[in-house]
Order: structure tokens, then C-alpha cells, then sequence
């Protein structure tokens, strides 16, 4: 009875070890990097890291995350977030175009402000405004983890993005450069905010009259503002049927050559017995 268990066991252990192999057998690849989560006290801006496939069209995810109310100023009556330089950056070649940079419904609603150019020979120029008003703090100052969709960044890819997995490909980045006040040839004010004290600031409220308040970013850890850039990989590789069956059956083979050659072992030493 005892040789008959130890038989029995070892099968089992066999047919574990032979799901491990089949298991090692297929291709890994890494799972995508996580997006900048919520962090407390602060405005997290996280494009949404993407995987892209040659030649198609993707709309990347602007979101906006925020743990920052109790931080608000209590005299704030507006806030106001403007950003530019957005672009895909590699060092390879190119292989992302950034065709429109528009805003969700959650921003273009009721009288919020919402500016988007892409000048189409230079993406660099790609930018984007918006104003949040104070009976909207509480909805954008303080969302849930996956916070709220502000935009989205249309891409085109072109033929050329390679067959590599696991390879980060490039970035779309965003920069605090935006100019929240501006002045058209004739020195009327044309930006997002009609004080002269905005200009040179992309981030920063008004207050009850009108007057303005910026917020330097400086690009630390320490910043109150966090830009999250968006990663692109290739799409995971899905294999065939084919390739699938193919595996499956080295894997039972395995299974089934590894049984026998136990049964046969076992057999032997019992005959020596």
C-alpha cells in the first residue's frame, strides 16, 4: 500500500511539474509601467501610458488626479492650468505624430474655459488651457484614485514602430510654459487671465476682484503640480492558434513522457525487490 501512495504522489508532483513547463514555455512580457497615482496634497496631470501598433490611431488619456482642497486658498475664486511643448520625445526615430490635443466634456461644459492649438508643422507648439471655478473645486481638487478624464492627446503612429516588446519607445511630454496672460499688437489682454501679474506663470488663481496669484513650478518633488509623461510600448505579442496548440502539445507530450518514465522507474524497483 505504501509503494502504491509513493507511486500515486510522485504522478501528481509529475503532472505539477509538467503545467510549471508548459507555463515557461510561453513568451513573458512585462506588464505596462503604472501612470503617477494620486499623491496627498497635490495635482497629479497623467497621460496615460499606452500601447501602440504600427500605423494606427490612438486617443491618449489626459487625467487629472487631486488630493489637494485643503489646500485650496480660501480667497480662490478661479484656478487656472495651462500647458505647452506637448510632443512626442524619443531618441530614435519618430514614430508617433500628434495630430489634435482636445478636451473632454467635463471641461468644455457650462462657461469653463478650454484652449487647444497643435500647429501641424510643429507639435512642439501643442498646448492646452482651462479654468476650474470655485463651485468645481470640491468635484477637481479632490477625486477619486483614477481621477477625472480633462483630455485627450490624438496620436498617429506610422509604419515604422518596431517589433520589440518590453522597450519603452519614447514619451509624450507636457511642460508648466504656458503664458496664462498674453497681449494681442494692440496691448489688450487676449491670455486666459486679464492681469498682467499672470504672465510668465502657467498655473495660479484669482481671487474675489479679479487679482492674480501664480504657482511656480520648478520641476521637484517638492511641486504642488505633477506632470506625468505617457510611455509607449509595443502592444503585447498574442500568439497564434497554432502556436498555441503547438505549445499545449510540446506540454502533454512532456506530461505524458515524463509519466511513463516514472511508472517505468518505479516498476524496475519494485522488480528488484
Amino acid at each position: 500500500m505504501k509503494k502504491f501512495l509513493a507511486i500515486l504522489l510522485s504522478v501528481i508532483m509529475l503532472f505539477t511539474l509538467g503545467v510549471v513547463a508548459f507555463a515557461e514555455g510561453e513568451e513573458v512580457t512585462e506588464g505596462m509601467p503604472g501612470d503617477t497615482p494620486k499623491q496627498a496634497g497635490k495635482v497629479v496631470f497623467s497621460i496615460q501610458n499606452t500601447y501602440i501598433e504600427p500605423s494606427k490611431e490612438y486617443s491618449i488619456p489626459i487625467i487629472m488626479k487631486s488630493d489637494y482642497l485643503e489646500k485650496v486658498p480660501e480667497d480662490a475664486e478661479t484656478f487656472y492650468f495651462g500647458f505647452s511643448g506637448i510632443n512626442f520625445s524619443t531618441s530614435d526615430k519618430d514614430i508617433v505624430e500628434v495630430k489634435n490635443i482636445r478636451f473632454s466634456d467635463e471641461i468644455v461644459a457650462d462657461d469653463r474655459l478650454a484652449l487647444n492649438q497643435v500647429d501641424a508643422e510643429n507639435a512642439m507648439d501643442g498646448s492646452m488651457a482651462f479654468k476650474i471655478k470655485k463651485a468645481d473645486f470640491s468635484k477637481f481638487f479632490s477625486t477619486s484614485d483614477e481621477g477625472i478624464v480633462i483630455g485627450y492627446i490624438d496620436i498617429a503612429t506610422t509604419e515604422d514602430v518596431p517589433e520589440e516588446y518590453n522597450k519603452d519607445f519614447g514619451t509624450i511630454v507636457f511642460f508648466p510654459y504656458f503664458d496664462l496672460y498674453s497681449e494681442d499688437e494692440e496691448g489688450n489682454p487676449n491670455g486666459c487671465v486679464a492681469d498682467p501679474n499672470a504672465s510668465g506663470y502657467s498655473v495660479g488663481y484669482t481671487d474675489a476682484e479679479g487679482n492674480f496669484t501664480g504657482i511656480f513650478l520648478e520641476g521637484y518633488d517638492t511641486d504642488e503640480i505633477v506632470l506625468d509623461t505617457a510611455c509607449f510600448y509595443h502592444a503585447p505579442y498574442v500568439p497564434t492558434w497554432k502556436e498555441r496548440l503547438v505549445t499545449w502539445a510540446k506540454g502533454q507530450g512532456v506530461i505524458i513522457c515524463g509519466f511513463f518514465i516514472t511508472v517505468f522507474s518505479f516498476l524496475e524497483e519494485l522488480l528488484k525487490k
